[in-house]
């Protein structure tokens, strides 16, 4: 893997939560936030941290370039640069934006270092709780501490598909997905909707959640989340089977991240199957 100073990024990500996005919280004037698409916010914050960060990541790798939500949403040309050999920064700066702008303290930060295409290592944050998770490919995932000290993290595999608890988000998926979900959903344990992807991870990796199944996402929004979830010993694929690759096209088939294999092939048989 790329060498990458681990802790410096997450040094990073808490810097510009403490110093950017916690001083907005519940401070929003209605001119900080406006509307991108329908349903899909922006505020002040998000900018202003992803300012913050794209200078500082770049200076960490000489060579490297950003792709962050916000700058993509001025120009999405920028997408491209992630089907392209080189290092690329992915970051998400509030994750759960719609939570920061409600004043609910259940929103992440999250980076994502591409190679060639392919996520080599993410960092997410918990901003308001301050709970930091990395992970670096082929090794591991952690749960770091303020010292700087990581306990490395491996998701639990319930025995049976009734024991799974997952998340989900489908809003731009098809109706005839969403509608296999809603009728299957009494074969699992429960179902939850944090609004946050990069809380939802934590909790998948943390092993208080088994599966997440998600679609229409951009690959800030599913690149940490992926590595994170297979370093810590499950799986991230997509319903076709094939696994995740930062550089797919937008328009791939939902993604349902799981505990391990055999709870995979549970969920895709008994619940996402037609």
């Amino acid at each position: 893997m790329t060498s990458v100073d681990i802790t410096a990024v997450g040094d990073l990500l808490i810097q510009a939560g403490r110093e950017i996005i916690m001083p907005r919280f519940r401070r929003l004037e209605a001119h900080d936030v406006r509307e991108k698409s329908q349903a899909d916010l922006v505020t002040v914050a998000d900018e202003e941290a992803e300012a913050f960060l794209t200078p500082r990541l770049e200076a960490l790798l000489p060579g490297s370039r950003t792709v962050g939500e916000e700058a993509v949403g001025r120009n999405p040309a920028l997408l491209d640069q992630l089907r392209q050999p080189g290092l690329r920064w992915l970051i998400d700066p509030i994750s759960g934006t719609s939570n920061f702008a409600a004043g609910w303290p259940f929103f992440a930060s999250m980076i994502a270092l591409i190679l060639d295409g392919d996520a080599v290592a993410s960092w997410i944050l918990d901003v308001p709780g301050e709970t930091l998770v990395t992970a670096s490919k082929g090794e591991g995932a952690w749960l770091m501490s303020e010292r700087g000290y990581g306990m490395r993290l491996q998701m639990t595999k319930p025995p049976s598909l009734a024991h799974l608890s997952g998340a989900a988000n489908l809003r731009m998926s098809n109706r005839s997905l969403v509608s296999r979900l809603a009728h299957r959903l009494d074969r699992t344990a429960g179902l939850m909707c944090l609004r946050c992807l990069g809380l939802e991870y934590l909790s998948l990796a943390q092993g208080q959640l088994h599966y997440g199944i998600y679609s229409g996402r951009h690959p800030w929004d599913f690149a940490p989340g992926s590595l994170l979830i297979t370093e810590a010993g499950g799986v991230a694929k997509r319903l076709d089977g094939r696994s995740y690759c930062a550089a797919d096209p937008l328009n791939t088939a939902p993604l349902l991240l799981a505990c391990g294999e055999e709870q995979w092939d549970w969920l895709k048989r008994e619940i996402f199957d037609p």
